[in-house]
């Protein structure tokens, strides 16, 4: 069996590619809501208010694509500002984590302690273009950023223990 064990300084810049990560779905879920309920709201308006169909239609297209656009711009903009206020106030800060992976599980070690986690207890793992993502809970995950890895062989060599020891259905990653 392989073994994996890299050391990752986790950094408000991957903390920031994890929440919004995390915000993604809901983000788009919302929007999506947001513009239906806009262009609905805006286009009947203007058409009981005797616009043409054509012209109310495109009134609501118009503002439910800009209510779009303000609500992921204050989702983004208040997930900037609460990470950086966390790091402000020191209840975020960057660490050191080491990560080994092998035929039990992975196992972190940090100065903010150690944590076992077997493979089958392992929710999901989803890999992005920045990191690979461990889930442990459906909203906490281990992060192991890509651009720390060696090289590509490293992460490789990672996703290919992912494979061996992640059921399918719980695993989405990059296959090269």
């Amino acid at each position: 069996m392989t073994q994996f064990s890299h050391t990752f300084t986790i950094t408000k810049k991957d903390n920031l590619r994890y929440n919004f990560f995390l915000m993604q779905k809901k983000l788009v879920a919302t929007s999506a809501l947001v513009f239906v309920i806009i262009f609905a709201m805006i286009g009947l308006l203007r058409y009981a208010q005797g616009t043409p169909l054509l012209s109310a239609a495109l009134n609501g297209l118009i503002m439910g694509v800009v209510g779009m656009l303000i609500l992921a711009s204050i989702n983004i903009a208040t997930t900037i500002l609460r990470i950086n206020n966390f790091y402000r106030q020191k209840k975020l800060s960057d660490f050191t984590v080491t990560f080994t992976a092998d035929k039990n599980g992975i196992h972190a070690t940090s100065e903010r302690g150690d944590s076992d986690l077997p493979w089958n207890r392992i929710v999901a793992v989803r890999e992005t273009s920045h990191a690979f993502y461990i889930f442990i809970t459906d909203s906490h995950a281990n992060v192991m950023p890509k651009d720390q890895f060696k090289d590509a062989a490293s992460a490789d060599a990672f996703r290919a223990l992912l494979e061996q020891n992640v059921a399918q259905a719980r695993l989405k990653i990059r296959r090269g």
